[in-house]
């Protein structure tokens, strides 16, 4: 099984940070609350007095929320299937106003039906919005508050589904161990400021380059877990390989003096058994890391049944 790698051409998912989604979530409350108060001058004003010279809504950006959507307050947002939902029932709503505010060829008033449709659209929009907040207050506990990874919240539980999955589709399915090697000297030597920047440089690395529905689980410290569904051993080794080459030869400008700093990677790798428990493979590839620790680091070694001595 290929593990297709990325292009630039690739739907990245967005990478966030929790303090992006707190912001998120205060932006679009304010949003919501000029929202609220574009549809009262609407009422007010259209339905009500039968004037449209306040109202052009030429393109989505034209309401508030329309604007939110479009713009950097709604990053935290853009890894939801429900966003998109929204970015729809948005240019719904629109295209409905502007049917509203354009005059009827034969003058007669818009068919109470439109006004259904139009007042259907909006609850839509609402319901799609408290699901957008909804699902990023819980997203919140699941994520670490330092680099923005998966934590081990549904760690265990998401690693289970991935075994049965591999097990009901027999495809493979491939876990990693990863350690950050001598992370503690760059803790001792810069200080733990410049420590955590290295860790979130390197989070982003791991979202950089694997695929979209790969999983990146900060395992504690700086150990991180991996999981790379639909991939065999041998890929998967080949493409940790990469990865590990990347992040030795990515200089990190972090020191006190901007003075470049960089780290290398040690990895375990175990393929999935599909009839033992989850944690098995876990102990596996921890094994491996172990013994890739022992034997000089900055390399990825697969379990394969036995480990040297």
């Amino acid at each position: 099984m290929v593990h297709k790698q990325n292009t630039a051409k690739d739907d990245r998912p967005v990478m966030v940070l929790p303090e992006t989604v707190l912001n998120g979530i205060s932006a679009i409350e304010r949003a919501i609350s000029k929202q609220t108060e574009w549809f009262k001058t609407w009422q007010e004003q259209v339905v009500v007095k039968h004037d449209i010279s306040a109202f052009s809504v030429a393109a989505l950006s034209d309401v508030p929320l329309g604007a939110w959507y479009q713009s950097d307050a709604s990053l935290a947002f853009r890894n939801n299937p429900s966003f998109q939902a929204l970015g729809e029932s948005l240019n719904d709503m629109v295209a409905q106003v502007r049917g509203f505010l354009a005059v009827r060829a034969d003058g007669e008033p818009h068919p109470v039906d439109d006004y259904t449709q139009f007042m259907n659209t909006l609850l839509d929009i609402n319901g799609l919005v408290q699901q957008l907040q909804n699902d990023s207050w819980r997203g919140l506990t699941k994520m670490d508050p330092l680099t923005g990874m998966r934590n081990r919240h549904d760690m265990m539980v998401d690693l289970d589904n991935e075994r049965e999955r591999a097990r009901r589709s027999h495809l493979p399915c491939s876990l990693a161990m990863v350690d950050l090697d001598h992370f503690k000297k760059i803790n001792d030597i810069y200080g733990h400021v410049v420590g955590d920047m290295v860790l979130r440089h390197v989070s982003g690395m791991f979202s950089a380059q694997l695929r979209p529905y790969d999983m990146v689980y900060r395992y504690g410290g700086e150990e991180f877990l991996l999981c790379l569904p639909n991939t065999e051993l041998d890929t998967a080794v080949s493409v940790l390989d990469r990865l590990r080459d990347k992040i030795e030869k990515t200089q990190m400008p972090y020191g006190p003096a901007g003075e470049n700093l960089s780290v290398t990677a040690s990895f375990g790798v175990a393929e999935i058994d599909t009839v033992e428990h989850i944690t098995k493979t876990i102990e596996r590839a921890d094994q491996v890391l172990y013994d890739v620790k022992r034997g000089g680091r900055n390399v990825v070694k697969a379990w394969r049944g036995e480990l040297t001595s």
